[in-house]
């Protein structure tokens, strides 16, 4: 049974902080008072390192609901004199997520607050987006005159551009002539941007070498632009230009050498593992060493997982680009390779401080936990479980639960239920496809995720499936 005990209020902001089930689930049960000044805190001071990569607003969203806390925090953040001296680009972008969120669970004081913003506050386009995500004509009501003497048309013209499906603007089109305007600029440079995109640049053999020359010294003189030059040359490269290619993989000036090393990766090939050694040497140019590390750990033949093997031993660059290699490909015999560097790098995370803010950390440990679970690595169980309780990135505990799910015993009746709960919607959807639907807060979480308008419409079947199991 679930243990409600919370050691301490640090300890359950970290689980908030994170977007934790097992924070969601202690939250109900904690002191109130110190729970919503946690929730407040956490939705106010985003707690993201990359906010784009992680969700938040339902996660939270549900919290307030559940705890039927008000929005008087979030009203003196939104509403004040700092949000128009605040600079902060994601000052107000996870507060205003909450509240479209709360308004399409059916809180009136979200949506009310919502319009306020939109009459009051600086980032006003954004909450009357999230009012146009509601679906409800009464949440726009009576906001065309504010919206008209709030912006100008370029700003107008941004709303739009940025409008999902265009709610509200085409119904205000009907009704105000500068609106309309507005959104048939809109529409008319849409219009010009997909006619100029289907214009198709010849590729292949088809295409000439000076073509892929071009590239190569554009490449050449922007080192910066080499992952938009190895994209070109996939687009204009033929077989016959792989020998001027390789030329510049193995002796060209850095950027043309890393955009040849990006192209080579793409194509999988094999001259890469020749290459390694010495675009992954210590001394080599930064942006070749990122770009070889990148193109050679993404193979994945028999012949790169033999070569892996020969460098895994190493404690260097080419020592965990093997690694990788062997997560994505390797066979049972290499489980203590992957085994032994996850142990090294949880290890050694934990002595540099919090392991799991990093985000190139974060990345290593996804491939290695990922293996592991393609393996069935039983003997890591005990590691992969710490990162899914001490993660504080969604990703990375996504990446936990899906390995988890292979190679915990009791995933089924304990993990799983923890994780309906969680932030992530990926690990909300392994949770409901594995969960213990016998197990009574499985079943109560189930219907809820089921029934909620605002769960990802994945997570709504896979906990529908579940329940009809029953």
């Amino acid at each position: 049974m679930f243990d409600p005990v919370i050691t301490s209020h640090d300890a359950l902001l970290g689980l908030l902080r994170s977007g934790h089930g097992q924070g969601a689930r202690r939250a109900l049960v904690a002191d109130r008072v110190a729970v919503l000044d946690a929730l407040d805190g956490c939705v106010v001071r985003d707690p993201r390192a990359v906010p784009a990569t992680e969700s938040r607003s339902l996660y939270y969203a549900r919290l307030y609901t559940d705890l039927d806390a008000g929005l008087d925090g979030l009203a003196r953040h939104l509403l004040c004199d700092d949000d128009w001296t605040d600079e902060d680009a994601d000052r107000t972008a996870l507060p205003l997520a909450v509240l479209g969120t709360l308004a399409r669970l059916g809180r009136v004081d979200a949506t009310a607050l919502l319009r306020e913003y939109v009459e009051e506050g600086r980032d006003w386009p954004e909450a009357l987006e999230r009012l146009a995500a509601i679906g409800h004509d009464a949440a726009l009501a009576g906001l065309l005159e504010v919206v008209l003497d709030r912006g100008e048309d370029d700003e107008l013209y941004d709303c739009v551009k940025r409008s999902t499906g265009m709610r509200p603007w085409r119904v205000w089109a009907a009704e105000d002539e500068r609106v309309r305007a507005v959104v048939e600029q809109v529409d008319l440079d849409w219009w010009r941007w997909e006619l100029t995109r289907s214009v198709k640049t010849p590729t292949g053999p088809t295409a000439p070498a000076q073509t892929v020359d071009q590239v190569l010294a554009d490449a050449a003189d922007g080192p910066r632009q080499s992952l938009a030059c190895g994209r070109r040359l996939s687009a204009v490269a033929g077989p016959e230009h792989r020998g001027a290619i390789l030329a510049a993989a193995w002796a060209g000036p850095d950027g043309a050498r890393a955009a040849a090393l990006r192209y080579l990766g793409e194509q999988g090939d094999g001259a890469l593992l020749d290459l390694a050694e010495g675009a992954l040497a210590p001394d080599a140019p930064a942006v070749v060493r990122l770009a070889a590390a990148q193109a050679v750990g993404g193979l994945r033949s028999p012949a790169a997982v033999a070569r892996a093997r020969g460098w895994a031993a190493r404690e260097d660059l080419l020592g965990e680009v093997a690694v990788r290699i062997l997560a994505g490909a390797g066979e049972t015999v290499d489980g203590p390779i992957l085994l032994e560097a996850l142990r090294t790098r949880v290890a050694a995370s934990m002595r540099a401080g919090d392991p799991i803010t990093d985000q190139a950390e974060h990345f290593r440990l996804c491939d290695l936990v990922a293996g592991i679970g393609r393996l069935a690595l039983v003997d890591a169980l005990d590691l992969v479980k710490g990162l899914y309780h001490e993660a504080a990135s969604a990703g990375l505990r996504a990446c936990a639960v899906r390995t988890l799910a292979r190679i915990e015993p009791s995933f089924a009746a304990e993990t799983a239920v923890e994780a309906l709960w969680d932030c992530q919607a990926d690990t909300r959807l392994i949770a409901a496809r594995h969960v213990d639907a016998r197990r009574p807060e499985a079943v109560t979480r189930l219907r809820r995720l089921a029934g909620d308008p605002a769960e990802h419409d994945d997570v709504r079947t896979a906990a529908l499936a579940r329940l009809s199991e029953m």
